[in-house]
């Protein structure tokens, strides 16, 4: 049997403490420190990322609740309605009819449930209070007719007169639709 001094078993001892320490270190406190350190880096942009969902999520549910709202508006104007007869009696009403240099309607499909009517109307030598009276009582009506295209100009024989080009639209359900919504 071999004879080991003290001052031996001591280094032994010592060696194997620190082979020990060393592999604590190397295989439990040192990846724990990395991670600690990835997470602090990682947990703020999680957190961004969390605000611009929850942002992102309140912006959906505001649009869904107004294409719910849009929706049920446009089911509940009358099926007879039509926007040029429409615009045509609030042009009378304003006393623009000799404004009018034309009214032009079209239909746009937007999709299988649903079409837009777009009716162009062009004024000539119209008063600015005129215009906005003809918006106001378009944009005030019940049903669903909004200016969505406004180009102004100054009439070129009379500078304190305008000539106007309106785009007023009005969404409806397609009449095969009517009974799914």
């Amino acid at each position: 049997m071999i004879r080991v001094t003290r001052r031996e078993k001591l280094l032994a001892v010592g060696l194997v403490v620190f082979v020990a320490a060393w592999s604590l270190f190397s295989f439990a406190i040192k990846p724990a420190l990395d991670r600690i350190e990835t997470l602090n880096r990682l947990v703020p942009e999680k957190q961004s990322e969390l605000q611009k969902v929850q942002m992102r999520s309140k912006e959906y549910i505001f649009l869904r609740d107004s294409f719910k709202q849009l929706q049920t508006m446009i089911a509940s104007q009358p099926g007879s309605f039509e926007l040029l007869p429409f615009l045509e009696t609030l042009v009378r009403e304003s006393g623009l009819e000799k404004k009018v240099a034309s009214m032009k309607q079209q239909v746009l499909p937007l999709e299988p449930a649903y079409s837009e009517t777009v009716v162009e109307v062009k004024f000539e030598n119209l008063t600015l209070q005129q215009l906005v009276d003809f918006l106001c009582k378009v944009e005030s009506s019940q049903v669903l007719a909004r200016a969505k295209s406004l180009y102004i100009k100054k009439n070129a024989t009379n500078g304190a007169l305008l000539d106007s080009v309106v785009e007023i639209h009005n969404a409806k359900i397609t009449q095969g639709q009517i009974a799914r919504i």
